[in-house]
């Protein structure tokens, strides 16, 4: 901005030292010059949109995933499948398994957070992650997440892998996997 100010701010100077045959060139040179710049401030204008625009995306991919994790703590079902899109899959890496609904995905947290749970679990926290945004419209989140108990002493710290995409602008959880 500060470049395009002193450009404009020359041009008078130019245009009042130079007589009528050269001020021609030395505008059109100048304003070539001007072009330049500004064309280059557009670039990094818009390397500035695409980083904050990714940035915003992993604001709220990590914002869904913590919603998602508070919705898991309080057995909130109705709500964790709102996270989801269907068919969702987990256990990519070992065993897949194929959720086609709602009741399916339903049934396989209950398992999961109530029969297969750590002894005294009352909460998780997501410890770190790594987002890498594989397109437009999927991303990835690896996550590395610790249970706690209702004495707030760490019982379990896992990995997993949360996959995303984006549907009718709205990020969709619809594959999990677990590393170990």
């Amino acid at each position: 901005m500060k470049k395009l100010f002193l450009i404009l701010l020359f041009i008078p100077l130019f245009s009042i030292s130079q007589d009528d045959s050269n001020k021609k060139n030395g505008l059109q040179n100048l304003l070539k010059q001007a072009e330049k710049l500004v064309g280059n401030i557009d670039i990094d204008f818009k390397d500035k949109a695409d980083k904050n625009s990714n940035n915003d995306i992993e604001k709220n991919i990590i914002s869904l995933w913590k919603n998602y994790s508070k919705a898991f703590e309080y057995k909130d079902y109705e709500k964790l499948v709102s996270y989801f899109s269907f068919p969702s899959v987990f256990g990519i890496s070992t065993s897949p398994v194929v959720l086609n609904n709602k009741a399916e995905l339903v049934e396989r947290y209950k398992v999961v957070r109530e029969a297969n749970m750590q002894d005294g679990y009352r909460y998780s926290l997501l410890e770190d992650y790594e987002f890498f945004q594989l397109s437009q419209n999927t991303c990835l989140v690896k996550a590395t997440y610790s249970r706690y108990n209702t004495n707030y002493n760490k019982i379990y710290t896992g990995q997993g892998l949360y996959f995303y995409k984006r549907i009718n602008n709205t990020w969709k959880l619809y594959a999990i996997d677990s590393l170990q």
